[in-house]
């Protein structure tokens, strides 16, 4: 004899078969989507062409490409002045305008550049901040880090006049009492 305890008992095990096939499923879709989701970025990474060679490169491009890589493998990005691999960078793009290896170069220095100019401000070497942001706008003048730099850097420049003028006003004050 069936009861009722038994009727019931038999839908919830269907539901349950069908909730567990079809968390099942779903697994095996996403791990699916997945693997094929690395194998399109592995080809992608695969299909990327590789810089363009030097072989048929000036030689002075050649010794500027050379100095700029020494200078970005020592952490000389953009100082020292005369001496940083954004400014060979640059002059291998005056002197060949479509060298693709420094533009790469450059558009991939550029957050690392822009965060050491950012230490500098920071550090009120204000100056020197100036004539970097200056020399990354050469690459890109439209960069929209470089220009939350330079406003950064002007209101640090404001910063330091107002304690400068408040120091000189304390100075005046002891003087004359």
């Amino acid at each position: 004899m069936i009861t009722a305890s038994r009727i019931a008992a038999v839908p919830r095990r269907a539901i349950i078969v069908v909730v567990v096939t079809a968390v099942l499923l779903v697994a095996a879709l996403v791990l699916g989507v997945r693997q094929t989701h690395q194998a399109a970025e592995a080809d992608a990474v695969a299909s990327i062409p590789e810089p363009t060679p030097t072989t048929g490169a000036s030689p002075e491009v050649k010794i500027l490409l050379d100095l700029a890589r020494d200078a970005t493998r020592e952490g000389r990005l953009i100082a020292p002045q005369g001496n940083n691999a954004y400014e060979y960078y640059l002059s291998i793009l005056q002197l060949d305008p479509k060298n693709g290896t420094a533009q790469d170069a450059l558009r991939e220095t550029l957050p690392f550049a822009s965060q050491e100019i950012e230490r500098q401000i920071n550090r009120r070497e204000l100056e020197e901040s100036r004539r970097e942001i200056a020399l990354l706008r050469d690459f890109d003048p439209t960069n929209y880090t470089l220009i939350i730099l330079g406003a950064k850097l002007n209101a640090q420049q404001q910063v330091v006049t107002a304690e400068n003028e408040a120091k000189a006003a304390a100075m005046q004050r002891r003087a004359g009492a």
